[in-house]
This record gives structure tokens, C-alpha cells and sequence, in this order.
């Protein structure tokens, strides 16, 4: 007994630590989260091009999970720096073409050097709103969001133009990870996506996030 009272006495001490760090850590999350609000400025763009950020998500192997074929054309909204664009390109080949939309043209001038060093040549490159996409209606046969559709501030009216330029049968797919100050709740994305008039026909669990691949939902 003298022996599980000291094993309490240095145990507690250590659990109250423990929680305390985790309260801290979860505090400090979520003032980030609302006090961001918006997309990773581009003075920190090499953030998203960290060699270790493969282990966590794999290029090709993400990519592969979203279905990209040759020829389709692939909307990739908020591509950031391009860490999955050459890659994408690759993947739907030279009868393909990706659309690669952000907000931020400093970013997009990142990305065309990125794009530059790498000879990719079917990458088209547009500043825009999530919520106005200036594609035609029926004009995508896959889009990706990447940790961003949490960035959004109107999240639905982004959905409702996703919605509006993927072909009928065509691919919509998020990638969330843990620790991304946006980052959108399984549930919320699975409600969002259901109420914007996608269904759910994929979700892969990952150690530190998830993927989830939606269509449209035909109409009766």
C-alpha cells in the first residue's frame, strides 16, 4: 500500500502537468483559429513546402486517392505554392489541363515559378474567389481543397459554386489535417457537403486528418 501511495503522489503531479500542457495546447489552437481567419499569407509559403509535410501527405499517393485521370481537367482550388500541382499535372497528362484558383496572386506567382522549374505546361493559373469561380457551368470533371475550404468565410456559397461547375458524375474531395488552424470537423464537412447537394462516396481516415471525396448528388 506505502508503495500505490507514492506511485499516486508522482503520478498526480505528472497528470495535472499533462493536462494542463494539453488545455494550453488547445487554448492556443483555437485563439489561432479564430484569429487567422483566412488563408496562410504568402510570407509563409514555404511552410506548405516542407519535405516533411510528405509524411504526412504524400503527394502521389493523395492524388491517386482523389482518381486523377489523363485527359480530365482538374480544378485544384488554393493551391497555395504548389506543393500537389506538378504532380497533378503529371497525372492527367498533356490532353489534361489543372485550373489552379487562389485568392492570393502572390501565390500564384510562386506557384508559376514552381511550375516554371518543373516544365509543366498544362497548369493555368487564375486569381479568385472560392465563392465566384469564373469557370463555366459543367466545365470540371474533378476539384481538390487541400486544408482550405476552412478558409473560406462563406463556406456554402464556395460549395454552391463547386457544385455549379462539376460535370455531372464529377469528383469533389477535401483533405483535412489536425493541428491546421481551419481545419473543418468530420461531421461539419459531411453536413456542409450534404446540404450544398453533394453525397458522400469516400472517406479515408488518416493519422492526423481524414479525406473525403463527395459528388454531386442527380437530380430525381
Amino acid at each position: 500500500m506505502r508503495i500505490v501511495r507514492r506511485l499516486i503522489r508522482l503520478l498526480l503531479p505528472a497528470w495535472a502537468l499533462l493536462s494542463l500542457a494539453f488545455v494550453v495546447l488547445v487554448r492556443r489552437w483555437y485563439a489561432e483559429r479564430e484569429g487567422r481567419g483566412g488563408p496562410i499569407p504568402v510570407s509563409q509559403a514555404a511552410l506548405l513546402l516542407q519535405p516533411t509535410r510528405r509524411f504526412v501527405q504524400p503527394v502521389r499517393q493523395t492524388l491517386e486517392w482523389f482518381g486523377l485521370r489523363p485527359g480530365e481537367t482538374v480544378l485544384e482550388l488554393g493551391p497555395g505554392p504548389g506543393y500537389f500541382t506538378p504532380e497533378a499535372a503529371r497525372m492527367v497528362g498533356p490532353e489534361g489541363r489543372v485550373l489552379c484558383l487562389d485568392l492570393q496572386p502572390g501565390m500564384l506567382e510562386l506557384l508559376r515559378t514552381r511550375l516554371r522549374e518543373r516544365e509543366v505546361t498544362n497548369a493555368h493559373l487564375v486569381a479568385a474567389d472560392a465563392t465566384r469561380l469564373p469557370l463555366a457551368d459543367h466545365s470540371v470533371d474533378a476539384a481538390f481543397l487541400v486544408a482550405v475550404l476552412g478558409e473560406v468565410p462563406d463556406r456554402p456559397a464556395a460549395l454552391v459554386e463547386l457544385r455549379r461547375v462539376l460535370r455531372p458524375g464529377g469528383r469533389l474531395s477535401f483533405v483535412e489535417t489536425l493541428g491546421d488552424p481551419d481545419y473543418v470537423f468530420v461531421d461539419t464537412m459531411k453536413d456542409l457537403c450534404r446540404a450544398c447537394g453533394f453525397q458522400l462516396v469516400g472517406h479515408q481516415r488518416q493519422l492526423m486528418g481524414y479525406l473525403m471525396t463527395f459528388e454531386p448528388v442527380r437530380p430525381v
